[in-house]
């Protein structure tokens, strides 16, 4: 199992919350690619941790579907499903519609101006084709309405799900043309309802930006990849 060189500094957490943080990582961004087997004695050897937290963090990784656990023989990272991330994306839509409207009243012409500034970061990286970037920056513009929606359930249900938004994204991005996004114009008419204080328009354009993305998957499921 490939592990990366450790760290210099680590922020000081329980056992658990460290292992659990790290391997969520490294399962997110596909340095532990699906399928690959976790062994409990090596990341507790990496961490210089008993078996006991990294047992605790793989059942919460297995908890949020992102492991499968075989009790008395083995634990791999899980497969990706591009047929439960039709499901997800779905959630995911309905979640930031209600993140817009959470957030509606806290939206002022700073915000959007802000809004703004990010989707123009975000148009340079994807027309660079800088999968990273892009990421960073369409992650940036959505998390504006969730920080200012300030709603515990919505932030919980939401993070959930974007771990497995970002494997998808992180395996897959790459394989994405020009001719295959909109984001960047789905963004600017998210801002422009805002601007105009249509708040039904600003949510079924935040709907839209994320079910358009089931596109996409339907073009890399029929590739089978």
């Amino acid at each position: 199992m490939p592990i990366p060189q450790k760290p210099l500094e680590e922020t000081p957490k329980t056992a658990k919350e460290r292992v659990y943080i790290e391997l969520r990582k490294w399962i997110v961004e596909g340095t532990l690619k699906p399928e690959e087997k976790i062994s409990d004695q090596e990341i507790s050897q990496y961490f210089e941790v008993s078996r006991t937290p990294v047992r605790e963090a793989v059942q919460m990784l297995a908890d949020q579907k992102l492991v499968n656990v075989y009790p008395g023989k083995e634990t791999r990272v899980a497969p990706i499903d591009l047929d439960g991330a039709f499901s997800i994306y779905k959630i995911m839509a309905e979640l930031h519609a209600l993140a817009v409207e959470f957030s509606y009243p806290g939206i002022t012409p700073q915000v959007i101006e802000n809004l703004k500034k990010i989707n123009e970061r975000f148009a340079g990286a994807t027309k660079k084709k800088d999968v990273r970037n892009s990421s960073i920056y369409d992650q940036e513009f959505h998390q504006t309405f969730l920080k200012l929606a300030d709603n515990h359930f919505l932030t919980e249900f939401e993070d959930t799900l974007e771990n497995h938004i970002r494997r998808i994204e992180n395996l897959f991005y790459s394989c994405i043309t020009d001719d295959d996004s909109n984001s960047v114009e789905e963004h600017q008419r998210i801002i422009a309802a805002l601007e105009e204080s249509n708040l039904a328009s600003a949510k079924e354009y935040m709907r839209e930006n994320w079910l358009s993305t089931l596109n996409v998957l339907g073009k890399l499921k029929s590739s089978e990849m």
